[in-house]
């Protein structure tokens, strides 16, 4: 407990500079009231282009590409408390890696990832042309994605805990928030964190929200990565929600050898009651 306190701690000097990101349903935005739920869905495709050791391009080309199906819920008992659990399902993985004589060798991997499970606490403030929310968020890793040669998801159990603020006014969204990681095997501590800037509009059918989104994404065997990107939101009748992000690695540094340089998309809709 020590570890993950000090480690948190240390994050606070990165925060204000690239804060890290933990997407909650329903795509951040509700249900804020009593009894509220909903549930969303999102494909996600990742594909990064080199085989990195620190910032070089270790054996370049050497790719990886993740196809993902992400399920998540929310369940709102009152305004300041909720609960969430998110299940990806990795649909195809694949991986180029070196082999003894330096040619491509190829590893997949799919099935059902880890589950997590958080309790995110939120409070809540009203300013003049203003409102908002400081957030914390206590969470839990459950391992569910068993061991191969090649995982995706890590199928260890985890502890975290999140911290995030947020306000927006009639056309403007800002939000920053870092959440860490301690985990009882092998993998490191790790963090993301997000710094999330956006305009709000309204059309004849529907009103959203434009973002421009920085992730920051660190682990304490020196791994880090620096990603950014537009995200557009729509509200399009209360109950169903949709969104498309687009994110690129602009800055790639990786303690061990491991893939990097990559871009990432994700498509989702949601529902909420």
């Amino acid at each position: 407990m020590m570890r993950f306190i000090l480690g948190v701690c240390s994050l606070f000097p990165v925060v204000f500079g690239l804060l890290l990101k933990a997407d909650e349903p329903i795509m951040n935005m509700m249900p804020r009231w009593s009894g509220g739920w909903g549930y969303q869905f999102f494909y996600e495709h990742r594909r990064e282009r080199d085989l990195l050791l620190g910032s070089s391009a270790r054996y370049r080309g050497f790719s990886e590409e993740v196809n993902l199906f992400h399920l998540e819920g929310v369940y709102t008992w009152k305004k300041f408390i909720r609960l969430t659990a998110k299940l990806p399902y990795v649909i195809h993985a694949e991986r180029e890696i070196p082999d003894a004589t330096g040619n491509k060798r190829v590893q997949k991997d799919e099935g059902i990832g880890d589950l997590t499970l958080a309790l995110p606490l939120k409070k809540y403030f009203n300013l003049d042309g203003r409102s908002g929310s400081w957030t914390f968020k206590p969470m839990l890793l459950v391992p569910l994605a068993g061991d191969d040669e090649y995982e995706i998801y890590d199928n260890e159990w985890g502890n975290g805990i999140g911290l995030g603020y947020e306000f927006e006014t009639s056309q403007f969204y800002f939000g920053i928030g870092t959440n860490g990681w301690v985990f009882y095997g092998d993998e490191p501590f790790e963090s993301h964190s997000f710094l999330d800037l956006g305009y709000n509009f309204v059309t004849e059918q529907s009103n959203g929200s434009l973002f421009w989104e920085t992730d920051f994404h660190f682990e304490d065997d020196e791994s880090r990565t620096l990603s950014a990107g537009p995200a557009l939101y729509f509200n399009h009748n209360d109950t169903i929600h949709s969104r498309i992000e687009w994110k690129h690695d602009f800055a790639d540094h990786q303690g061990i050898l491991d893939h990097g340089n990559g871009d990432t998309i994700k498509l989702g809709m949601a529902w909420v009651f």
